[in-house]
C-alpha cells in the first residue's frame, strides 16, 4: 500500500516564465525552509528561504536579478514536481534571501476579461453554445490567453496546454448582461470564475503547472484513500455543526425594496428526519433566470444535509508518514474518507479534501491538510 512518506528532500529551481527554461537553482544546503500549499477554489502559495552564505556568491548574483512576473517559482519533493507559479515579491537582508511565489490561477487575478461572456446558444457549432461549467470555465481562459488585441504572444503564461477537466453532468446557460450583445464586463477572469462559475458547480484548484477545472465530489465518487486516527500524529477535533445545515436551500433576486417579478431556485428535499430545515440566499446579481436560481441552489446544497461533521486536524498536528495515501493524491477536492474509532462521535465517514498545507525545514516535513463534509447534490429537475 503506498504511504506519505517523510520528504528526504526538497529542491527549488527558479524558471523563466512557462516553467520550463530553468534560470538558476539554489543547492539543497542552501535551502534552509519551503512551505506550499495547494487549496480548491482559491490561489495557492509558495515561499522558500535560502542561506546567503550557502548559496554562493555565483548563485547570490542570480537571485539578486529574479524579476517578479518574468521568473516562476518551481517545488521538487524528492524529485516530484508539487508545486509551480509565478514569483510576485523577493526579500533580502544580510543572511538570507527570501522568494515569495502564487499558483498559475494568480495570472488569471492579473487578466481582465475582454471576450463577451453569453452562452446561450443551443446549437453546439455555436462558440458560445451552453455546457457544464467546467467547459464554460475553460472557454473564458482560452478566449482571453489565446490571442487578441492585448496579448503580446498566444498563451503567454502557457497554461492552456495544461487545463485538466472533470465535466458535470449538468448543463450550464451563463450571461453577464449588458447594455447590448457586445458589452464586455472588464474584471479580471478569476473573478468571473470565483464570482459566477464556482457557485454554479465549478471546483478548482492546481498541481504543479495544471489546473484542475472539476466539480465537488459525491459520494458515487471512489475515494482516493482511506485514513483512520493512527494516519494522524497529533490532536483531531469531530465538529457537527447544524449551523450550516440544511434540507432545503432557496436562492432568490427578490430584494427588500421590489418583491414584485422575483424569481427563486429551490434545492433539497424535506427530510423525516430533521423536518423541514432552510437557508435562504439572496443573489445580488442581475439577469439571473430561474434557471440560474435553481443551478445556485443546487450547488449550494452539497454538504447540508445530513448535518455537516467536519474533521479538523488542529496547527501541530500533521498526517503520519505511514499514512496510506501518496502526496500526488493529496489534490483539494478528492474524496478521502475517514474511520475515527475510539471517538464518542466515532464515524466513518468520506470528506472532500480542501487544503494541503506543508512545511519542510530542519526539523523535516510536516504535512497538514483539511477535510470537509461531503455531500450529493440534489436531486431534482431544473425548471423549464
Amino acid at each position: 500500500m503506498p504511504e506519505l512518506g517523510c520528504a528526504q528532500e526538497y529542491t527549488a529551481v527558479i524558471h523563466w516564465l512557462g516553467g520550463a527554461r530553468p534560470f538558476t537553482s539554489p543547492g539543497v544546503s542552501a535551502l534552509t525552509s519551503v512551505v506550499w500549499n495547494r487549496t480548491a477554489n482559491d490561489t495557492g502559495e509558495a515561499t522558500i528561504l535560502i542561506s546567503k552564505s550557502m548559496a554562493g556568491a555565483s548563485c547570490c548574483g542570480d537571485l539578486g536579478r529574479i524579476e517578479p512576473w518574468v521568473h516562476e517559482l518551481s517545488l521538487y519533493r524528492d524529485g516530484e514536481l508539487v508545486w509551480q507559479g509565478p514569483i510576485i515579491r523577493v526579500t533580502e537582508n544580510r543572511t538570507r534571501f527570501r522568494v515569495e511565489a502564487l499558483d498559475v490561477t494568480a495570472w488569471l487575478a492579473r487578466c481582465v476579461n475582454t471576450t463577451v461572456l453569453r452562452y446561450l446558444a443551443t446549437d453546439p457549432a455555436d462558440p458560445h453554445h451552453v455546457g457544464p461549467v467546467q467547459e464554460i470555465a475553460h472557454r473564458i481562459i482560452t478566449e482571453n490567453l489565446a490571442g487578441g488585441l492585448y496579448a503580446p504572444t498566444p498563451d503567454w503564461p502557457r497554461m492552456l496546454p495544461y487545463i485538466v477537466r472533470d465535466d458535470d453532468s449538468i448543463v450550464t446557460r451563463f450571461e453577464k448582461d449588458g447594455t447590448d450583445d457586445n458589452s464586455v464586463w472588464q474584471v479580471p477572469i478569476l473573478q468571473i470564475i470565483n464570482d459566477e462559475l464556482v457557485p454554479r458547480g465549478l471546483e478548482y484548484t492546481t498541481v504543479g503547472r495544471a489546473l484542475l477545472l472539476g466539480r465537488p465530489q459525491t459520494t458515487s465518487d471512489p475515494a482516493q484513500a482511506r485514513l483512520d486516527l493512527d494516519s494522524i500524529e497529533g490532536d483531531v477535533e469531530i465538529v457537527r455543526d447544524g449551523t450550516a445545515g440544511a434540507t432545503l436551500v432557496w436562492v432568490t433576486n427578490q430584494n427588500d425594496e421590489d418583491i414584485s417579478g422575483a424569481q427563486y431556485g429551490v434545492s433539497g428535499v424535506v427530510s423525516g428526519v430533521y423536518g423541514r430545515l432552510d437557508t435562504l440566499i439572496r443573489s445580488t446579481a442581475e439577469g439571473l433566470s430561474a434557471y440560474d436560481l435553481w443551478q445556485l441552489a443546487r450547488a449550494s446544497y452539497n454538504g447540508r444535509n445530513p448535518m455537516p461533521t467536519s474533521l479538523r486536524i488542529p496547527v501541530g498536528s500533521s498526517l503520519s508518514p505511514r499514512a496510506p495515501v501518496t502526496i500526488r493524491q493529496l489534490v483539494p477536492g478528492v474524496r478521502i474518507d475517514v474511520a475515527a474509532v475510539g471517538m464518542c462521535m466515532g464515524l466513518t465517514q468520506p470528506y472532500r479534501l480542501s487544503d494541503l498545507e506543508v512545511e519542510w525545514g530542519d526539523s523535516g516535513e510536516n504535512v497538514g491538510i483539511s477535510l470537509v463534509p461531503i455531500g450529493d447534490p440534489l436531486t431534482g429537475a431544473p425548471p423549464t
